[in-house]
């Protein structure tokens, strides 16, 4: 899920599950989760436990953009990236990778060690997917939030047609693919190989779903 370029890539994750406490963190890890997303303020130390268990694990966290003042003491903690809720336009995942190398900086770490997922969230993503190629050399994937879509544009037949902008829009950029899942689909197996097979190399399961598999 990383750039080739400057980043060596891992085996892309089947399932990264959102969770929202430790609590949650340990019962995703025990259903075989290949990630984790934090939808919520760590627990000091949290991440350094996750990782001694789990030495593959990957570990994002849900952000709101460059302006998220909790970014600061997010990045002490080493995340492997931010996925960017509701991303409209490239310039979204430029100002964060922006602010991104500041908090690095300030935390001592590498200058673009923490990736950035980009989930669009809003018609004008959608519209506009093309401008993320580029954009960053963090940006590490791309994926469509249909859980922020207007309502009236959750149409099967609109959602078919938005993945598919978003997954050419993650190929021209060269970066993984992603789909995320509502509370309460279907996370099974094949609907999982179903999801590769539609060219999304991983799926983000929302916290209160199925974690089966």
């Amino acid at each position: 899920m990383r750039p080739a370029s400057t980043h060596p890539e891992p085996d892309a994750p089947r399932r990264a599950i959102t969770i929202t406490d430790a609590a949650s963190a340990y019962v995703a890890l025990a259903a075989g989760a290949d990630a984790l997303v934090f939808e919520a303020a760590l627990p000091p130390g949290l991440m350094a436990d996750l990782r001694a268990r789990r030495p593959d694990l990957t570990l994002y966290a849900a952000h709101d953009g460059a302006d998220d003042s909790g970014l600061d003491a997010l990045i002490v903690q080493r995340p492997d990236g931010v996925l960017l809720r509701n991303a409209r336009t490239g310039r979204d995942v430029a100002a964060l990778g922006g602010r991104l190398a500041v908090c690095e900086a300030q935390a001592g770490l590498p200058d673009g060690v923490t990736v950035i997922l980009a989930a669009i969230g809003h018609p004008l993503g959608v519209l506009d997917a093309r401008s993320f190629a580029g954009a960053s050399p963090r940006l590490a994937g791309l994926g469509l939030d249909g859980t922020a879509i207007p309502a009236g544009l959750r149409a099967p037949a609109a959602l078919a047609q938005a993945r598919s902008l978003v997954r050419l829009a993650a190929s021209a950029a060269g970066v993984a693919a992603f789909d995320m899942l509502t509370a309460g689909e279907d996370c099974s197996p094949e609907r999982l190989a179903a999801a590769r097979q539609d060219g999304f190399e991983w799926v983000v399961v929302a916290a209160s779903g199925s974690v089966a598999g």
